[in-house]
């Protein structure tokens, strides 16, 4: 009887599998209901009876996650010219001010 031995990965393996599957992916990463609840909110500070139609409420959220993922990549190139693999907070700072 011979046994297969399971084979230890790394701890990377699987964080590189999830990011690729989520690469492929095309939906939307923020979810809809509460994304479309804060333009709501912050309109209500201005006026009480403003509407919003469904493409801009599409729109709003494309152009967000479109936004986030832009600082995202920029936070993990200056994480990687630091000589580290893990974005931190300053990072993200950093590539903020950085598109401004």
């Amino acid at each position: 009887m011979s046994t297969k031995i399971k084979r230890k990965r790394r701890a990377s393996t699987n964080a590189i599998r999830e990011i690729k599957l989520e690469q492929k992916k095309t939906h939307t990463i923020i979810p809809v209901a509460p994304f479309n609840r804060l333009p709501h909110d912050v309109a209500d500070e201005f006026a009480t009876d403003l509407r919003f139609k469904n493409e801009a409420h599409t729109a709003l959220h494309m152009a967000a996650e479109a936004h986030l993922v832009e600082v995202f990549q920029n936070a993990n190139k200056l994480a990687i010219h630091n000589g580290r693999e893990t974005v931190q907070a300053g990072d993200i700072a950093l590539a903020v001010d950085l598109m401004n």
